[in-house]
């Protein structure tokens, strides 16, 4: 379900070359505030240039720093949204690599956090195997990678194995929790 924003035309509000509003706008004068009525309404109500102009800068100054602050916040969650898109397209590649791993040929259990090999024959049909290249020598059969079963029933490619647990690796490296540690042992 698609969710529309309603800015009400924010994008004149975040125009670069848009000029802020520097229209000050004053308070209503009241000859008589609380029924009391002023000695001299018209003096009271006077504002000088001075205080006019000042008043106007403040204006002027407030609207250009909420625009640069909602520009920066839309930044972030921009950033935020692009950062989810490239994590969800991870997840669609990962999920259709252990799909096609699972449905490739077999003639053993296979079991979790073990390594296995994937070869194509010359028919063109793909199997696992539990020798690596290294280990049959001469492997008659094309050798197209290794991937390890996780726990979770998906394939990590060892090329990417490294990667795999990036956040973990990092917070062992920067405070050596040791919780982290025997967790992900």
């Amino acid at each position: 379900m698609k969710r529309s924003i309603d800015a009400t035309n924010i994008h004149e509000y975040l125009e670069d070359d848009s000029e802020p509003n520097s229209k000050v706008i004053l308070v209503e004068r009241e000859q008589t505030p609380l029924g009391i009525p002023l000695v001299n309404p018209n003096t009271v109500a006077r504002k000088s240039y001075v205080e006019s102009m000042e008043l106007s800068d403040a204006v002027s100054n407030v609207t250009t720093a909420l625009q640069a602050n909602a520009r920066n916040k839309l930044d972030i969650i921009g950033k935020q949204m692009k950062n989810l898109h490239d994590i969800m397209s991870d997840v669609f590649e990962e999920t259709k690599l252990s799909i096609e791993l699972h449905n490739v040929a077999c003639n053993f259990v296979k079991r979790p956090g073990h390594i296995y090999h994937l070869y194509e024959r010359p028919s063109g049909q793909k199997y696992l195997g539990m020798l690596s290249p290294q280990e049959w020598q001469n492997a008659p059969h094309t050798y197209l990678g290794s991937f390890m079963l996780e726990s979770d029933s998906s394939w990590t490619s060892m090329k990417s194995n490294s990667n795999k647990y990036e956040g973990i690796n990092f917070l062992k490296q920067m405070y050596g929790m040791s919780q982290l540690q025997a967790l992900t042992q």
